[in-house]
């Protein structure tokens, strides 16, 4: 990854500069109360972002959207390393993600995963958006999980 990327997480002075970013590449996300925005800023200005929401705080599993990259810097694994980054703050973390995107996230730790994986909350949600999106895939990414399943392969 090129030294002149910047990741961090958002601060509450990022928020028009996001809204901006994610207007400008004709994506409608908005901040709910739990919701953690991460970035990737080259020279100051957005080229990356993702959004993680809790929905409750007693809620382990977090819900990835709104992962968009500028395309002017795709194809340079900053959404690889944006998603690592992220996750590390969320270690439980699912994504609702059309046919397309399975590449991305099953070579990035997440599994394909079934309705009943989910809390009940996201279960929900879920429930929702295949009401218009029926080909939406679930996705978890499970830190803890994927640690012990490669330190069970070490140990072999």
């Amino acid at each position: 990854m090129s030294p002149e990327f910047e990741f961090c997480r958002a601060h509450k002075s990022d928020k028009k500069a996001i809204k901006r970013f994610y207007r400008r590449h004709s994506y409608s996300a908005s901040f709910m109360g739990l919701d953690s925005c991460y970035l990737v800023k080259e020279q100051q200005e957005i080229i990356a972002c993702v959004l993680q929401s809790q929905l409750l705080v007693e809620n382990n599993q977090s819900l990835l959207h709104a992962l968009v990259v500028d395309p002017a810097y795709r194809r340079q694994s900053i959404a690889t390393s944006l998603l690592d980054y992220c996750c590390a703050f969320h270690p439980l973390t699912v994504c609702f993600a059309v046919p397309q995107l399975a590449p991305l996230y099953l070579s990035n730790n997440f599994q394909l995963a079934e309705p009943e994986q989910l809390s009940p909350l996201l279960a929900k949600r879920y429930l929702q958006y295949i009401k218009t999106k029926p080909e939406l895939a679930i996705f978890i990414r499970d830190i803890k999980k994927n640690q012990q399943s490669r330190q069970n392969k070490l140990n072999k």
